[in-house]
């Protein structure tokens, strides 16, 4: 394989809260943010290795694009981060919704979930045992 970009990638008729949430909520680092027309709008967040991008869903009835405009479903991000409890700290500071609060896992994660504003979780994480 080749050494190419992750991206995962969404469509959502809640553009700037989303927009807000990854950038102010999580201050994840924009990469990249476009305003091409109403319907043609995205910003890419750098997020560990990969990127989210998040799309304005388009408003009128024929989108140019080919893809799946419903919300995300039985989808959710795992990011790992080298600070968790600071980046929980913060989370909570922000008032973030926690769908799960920081705790140690079974399988050697010390993790805790957030929901955005369109429900989808992201799962933050490092390895226990790492400092």
């Amino acid at each position: 394989m080749s050494e190419g970009q992750f991206r995962f990638a969404y469509f959502t008729p809640h553009y700037e809260a989303t927009v807000a949430f990854y950038r102010d909520g999580l201050e994840l680092p924009v990469i990249e943010t476009w305003d091409r027309n109403p319907d043609d709008r995205g910003t890419l967040f750098g997020a560990a290795s990969g990127m989210v991008e998040v799309l304005a869903l388009p408003s009128s009835g024929e989108a140019s694009h080919l893809w799946d405009d419903r919300p995300p479903q039985g989808a959710f991000m795992v990011i790992e981060v080298d600070k968790v409890e600071e980046r929980y700290q913060r989370a909570v500071e922000k008032g973030l919704p926690i769908k799960q609060e920081l705790k140690d896992q079974a399988w050697g994660h010390r993790s805790f979930c957030v929901c955005d504003p369109n429900g989808l979780t992201l799962y933050f994480f490092r390895e226990t045992g790492r400092e």
